[in-house]
């Protein structure tokens, strides 16, 4: 990007009233010892726009200059350990996810456990400004200043073009906003459409602005928003030839390092534009996956926040790769902090003109192989027919018991599979060790289900 770097946003707080909490925040964080506290954001935002239009393309290499500046009022809220002693000097600065209409975000059980601080930027205009209906499944939203406007009724949003500026505005002021906490590393992370966006930003403003250590893009398409402000069902619109409005690669400057980490459901999305691994990006695909297998359990958030919740889709993919999440999230904390890489994997074997390759297992070749794949029971995908919702949950078939019986003699057998396909993930660097026992007992409870 050409121009000056941007300013930092101006942070007020922590914000009491309105209903109590932070929209959108776990209710338990004080299990683990943490705090939450929120904050109002002030600023004025730059857009970003192309030199030219041939300046934004698919290689990701794109030649922007700061667009219009609008005024902006919008939040921030930061978990951090309550006790000092436990910060481990890492913040993850999370852009939350407004697919459904609102904010979407916490900090996990693990970055909890392993005293990570955390910060969630409303950084578009829909989780303030709200939105009509937009198919089934996409009710319209309020957005904040109705849903508590005792707490948000002075949140404006001047639209998404500002978006990346507010983004880097906040990252500044997270390191005001710790309680005396002093970070040692930032680091950026973003899922599914915010990944979209957070693809984006690297592209645009991240050689520019420098402000983050490290990048963690999770269930990324393989699609950057196109500057100025690229539609989402543009970005997503079939092209032909397996592009679509927004594919493109991320710029790796070999400035700090970048890591994707994806499910089986964005393969084919990514396809056209694979990158290589280098010394400051890694691009990890797990195969079997679905895209939505990472997200917590959001039941008791959307209880709180008077959100419906959706029962369990029929034959819902049931690999949960949580812990593939875990393991990933610590490997970029060393390679930003320390240079250690982490390790690179094979990919999933895919085509645009023959799609993803299967095995003998039903399952899909290559990629990181969980030992659901490794001690297969059953054929899981990442994606399904149906509406894009229900393709995102993707979907998991157990095999008859005839072919269940053919492959193992019982349950002593599976779990000697199962067993040894942990270890090679361990060796592998994919399991950490507080997620080793409960990957483990995985195994034992699909055996208690299937040999009885």
């Amino acid at each position: 990007m050409t121009g000056r770097r941007t300013r930092t946003a101006a942070a007020s707080g922590p914000v009491t009233g309105g209903r109590g909490w932070a929209f959108g925040s776990p209710p338990d964080v004080g299990d683990y010892g943490y705090v939450i506290e929120e904050f109002l954001l002030d600023g004025v935002a730059q857009s970003y726009e192309p030199v030219q239009p041939a300046a934004i393309g698919r290689d990701g290499r794109w030649a922007v200059r700061p667009g219009e500046r609008a005024g902006y009022r919008t939040r921030m809220y930061v978990a951090r350990p309550a006790d000092p002693a436990r910060f481990n000097g890492v913040v993850i600065v999370t852009w939350l996810n407004v697919t459904a209409g609102y904010d979407l975000g916490a900090p996990s059980a693990h970055e909890m456990r392993g005293g990570y601080a955390w910060a969630g930027v409303t950084a578009q205009a829909v989780a303030v400004n709200g939105q009509p209906a937009l198919a089934p499944g996409f009710p319209a939203t309020p957005g904040l200043p109705r849903i508590d406007p005792g707490r948000y009724g002075t949140l404006h949003h001047p639209g998404d073009r500002y978006s990346y500026d507010i983004f880097t505005q906040a990252a500044r002021a997270v390191r005001r906003s710790l309680g005396g906490l002093t970070p040692r590393l930032v680091i950026a992370s973003g899922a599914s459409q915010s990944a979209a966006r957070l693809g984006a930003y690297i592209n645009m403003a991240d050689d520019q602005e420098r402000c983050f250590d490290g990048y963690f893009l999770i269930t990324h398409w393989g699609l950057c928003v196109y500057p100025p402000d690229q539609p989402l069902m543009v970005t997503f619109g079939p092209l032909g030839d397996g592009f679509h409005g927004g594919s493109s690669a991320i710029s790796d400057r070999g400035r700090v390092p970048i890591l994707v980490l994806n499910s089986e459901s964005e393969t084919l999305h990514n396809v056209p534009v694979r990158q290589p691994d280098s010394p400051t990006f890694r691009f990890w695909e797990i195969a079997g996956a679905a895209h939505v297998g990472e997200v917590p359990d959001l039941t008791p958030m959307q209880a709180r926040e008077g959100l419906p919740v959706f029962p369990p889709a029929k034959n819902a993919n049931t690999i949960d790769w949580t812990w593939v999440r875990n393991a990933a999230l610590d490997h970029l904390a060393r390679w930003a902090d320390a240079g250690t890489p982490p390790p690179s994997f094979p990919l999933i074997e895919a085509s645009l003109e023959a799609g993803i390759h299967h095995d003998d297992t039903g399952n899909a070749a290559g990629g990181i192989r969980v030992p659901e794949l490794e001690a297969p029971t059953a054929v899981h995908s990442g994606t399904r027919p149906g509406n894009p919702l229900e393709a995102l949950i993707g979907q998991t078939v157990p095999y008859p018991p005839g072919q269940l019986a053919a492959r193992y003699a019982g349950a002593a057998s599976y779990l000697r599979e199962w067993d040894a396909a942990v270890d090679r993930a361990r060796g592998r660097g994919l399991v950490l060790d507080a997620d080793l026992e409960g990957l483990r007992q995985r195994g034992r409870k699909t055996a208690a289900g299937l040999w009885r």
